[in-house]
């Protein structure tokens, strides 16, 4: 596959040569998730009021039961555009052979995933050819002579400002470098000609090792459990997204514990953006080439869950609002399966028929690409029974237990800090701040929280749009002794039997310790950042889940609401919990 990796790599480089103003280029196509807050390809809002602080100026889904969906045709957009760029290319070659060849393999260039939990990440961290600054062409070509190219995915290099100059000191623009500081809240600036960057230093420049160190930890923990975690239940709305509200979850009817495919995806742009990097801010993650190899593993799995429960889709009435709006939708607008997924078109004679979640419901049904995975299922004939059991392999946790211990956190205001932020979950710290080790033994995981930033045209400001993420805490209790469970394979658990729970191990005082901090590590004060504000909403869950030998029996059940049983459940408040720099009361 030379020839069509080097044919990839050179396509992908002319997109982001494209003018700004093509709306095949790269920018383009990057400024359709967030900033500049423009239009693409003439996909115009009658009602978008620009000076409207609750209503979100980009036309991507987040907080929606379309998170999955409108994320699949931003995706093959771009690809779109690196076919054609590899046809254009064909016609510069001189080589004969060598120009009906990528010709030929032209219209078969799928865009490719990065597995950030697979066994390579979670060894290796993020692969090399994300972070060298020229990439070598391997296949041996007669009509060029260049041997190397710039590497279009290690960076973006803005051919316009994007955002705006941070007035309140200079440091916080990156044209201070070698004294550049991350602004504390806020979107960050990039000015013109400068690349985009992860784990940023005072340089202005990434910092790979740096990343690699934050990658491996959370891929060897928070996102291989996180993902194996969302193939255990069957319900589109839960594993869809992170949305929560006291009408829809307070009751639990939503399964507001479960792990969502969208709370993994939070993770990751996270850990791999880091602090000042662009992958970490919503408003300008996709201009970070990355951007799209992580929404390609992100579609992956969504495919490989839906392979796993076909009959699981959407519901036709809508159980939850798009409280953020987009571009073409107001805030708290009901959205479903016929929602347009703008501005995605599936007709070239009718500018008015956008996709829906129906046209891109299955990737290689609908969407004519597919997964390596889903096609040895396809040939083999697999039932979505022996795909389960092989993603649920593939994505066994290093340490894996039948009976968990789940923390649910629930009523997180996504926009309290003014940017993205992040939760650290201490066990029996109760000290515990943001000077804390994470590598002591009582660092039980964090939470990304993958939001935007305040001064953005978006409905989340508001305090009722939060958002639930839930995190496993059973290896941490084992490692101090608090509890012990069986591993994923016993058929029995002697510790706890099916029909009881145990009492809660986390009821003495300061046993659970959140801090809440910003993408530099520095600690925040919710309190005082929301004033009324009510505390999340903890609990924790003691779930049985499905014994290695019966997962292929129990979990592919179509026709009834299948997921890890709940034995106990117990609400956790001041003084069990604790939340740095808060007083106890905020907590409930």
């Amino acid at each position: 596959m030379k020839m069509k990796r080097d044919v990839f790599l050179m396509a992908f480089a002319a997109v982001q040569a494209l003018d700004h103003t093509d709306k095949w280029s790269y920018y383009q196509i990057a400024g359709i998730h967030g900033l500049p807050h423009e239009p693409y390809d003439n996909v115009e809002s009658e009602d978008w009021d620009p000076k409207n602080p609750e209503w979100w100026g980009g036309y991507c889904h987040h907080g929606s039961p379309l998170f999955p969906t409108w994320h699949r045709p931003h995706v093959m957009l771009l690809e779109q555009s690196i076919i054609r760029q590899a046809k254009l290319f064909a016609t510069t070659l001189s080589e004969k052979a060598e120009k009906d060849a990528v010709l030929a393999l032209a219209d078969d260039l799928r865009f490719p995933y990065w597995d950030s939990a697979n066994q390579s990440t979670r060894l290796l961290g993020l692969p090399e050819v994300f972070m060298t600054t020229d990439v070598a062409l391997l296949y041996p070509w007669k009509s060029i002579s260049d041997t190397t190219i710039p590497n279009p995915l290690k960076s973006f290099v803005l051919p316009v400002n994007l955002g705006k100059v941070f007035s309140s000191s200079d440091v916080y623009n990156p044209t201070a470098k070698p004294h550049y500081k991350v602004p504390p809240t806020g979107t960050i600036f990039t000015p013109m000609n400068y690349p985009t960057v992860r784990h940023v230093n005072e340089a202005y420049q990434s910092q790979p090792d740096k990343l690699n160190v934050t990658l491996i930890r959370s891929a060897n923990s928070t996102l291989v459990e996180g993902v194996h975690a969302v193939f255990q239940h069957n319900q589109w709305l839960p594993f869809s997204n992170h949305y929560w509200s006291e009408e829809t979850h307070g009751d639990g009817s939503q399964y507001g514990h479960y792990s969502s495919i969208e709370l993994v995806h939070d993770s990751v742009h996270g850990y791999v953006g880091g602090s000042g990097g662009h992958l970490a801010h919503l408003e300008v993650a996709a201009f970070d080439p990355i951007f799209f190899f992580h929404h390609c593993n992100v579609d992956r799995l969504v495919a490989l869950w839906q392979y796993c429960y076909p009959n699981s889709w959407i519901p036709s009435e809508a159980l939850q609002l798009n409280n953020d709006g987009t571009y073409t939708q107001h805030p708290e607008s009901e959205v479903n399966e016929n929602t347009p997924l703008t501005p995605f078109r599936v007709s070239a004679s009718d500018a008015n028929k956008f996709a829906t979640s129906n046209d891109v419901r299955l990737v290689d049904a609908d969407c004519g690409y597919s997964y390596p995975e889903i096609l040895q299922a396809r040939k083999e004939g697999w039932t979505p029974a022996q795909m389960l059991d092989y993603v649920m392999k593939l994505y066994d946790p290093p340490e894996n237990y039948l009976h968990k211990w789940l923390l649910n956190v629930e009523r997180i205001v996504k926009r309290a800090f003014n940017g993205p932020f992040s939760i650290r979950v201490f066990i029996a710290k109760p000290d515990a701040d943001a000077t804390t080790s994470i590598n002591i033994p009582n660092f039980a995981g964090d939470i990304p929280i993958f939001a935007r930033a305040n001064g953005v045209r978006c409905a989340n400001c508001e305090q009722k749009q939060c958002m639930r993420a839930s995190l496993d805490l059973t290896k941490t209790m084992v490692r101090l002794g608090i509890t012990t469970a069986p591993r994923q394979s016993a058929a029995d658990d002697p510790f706890a039997p099916s029909s009881r729970g145990p009492s809660n191990p986390l009821s003495a005082a300061g046993s659970i310790r959140l801090v809440f901090v910003d993408m530099q590590g520095r600690q925040l004060d919710p309190s005082s950042a929301l004033g009324n504000w009510e505390g999340p909403k903890v609990s924790l869950y003691y779930q049985k889940g499905i014994a290695r030998e019966s997962v292929n029996e129990v979990l592919v059940q179509s026709d009834v609401d299948v997921g890890p049983q709940t034995l106990n459940k117990f609400a956790l408040t001041a003084p069990q919990l604790s939340i740095a720099g808060v007083a106890d009361a905020a907590a409930s």
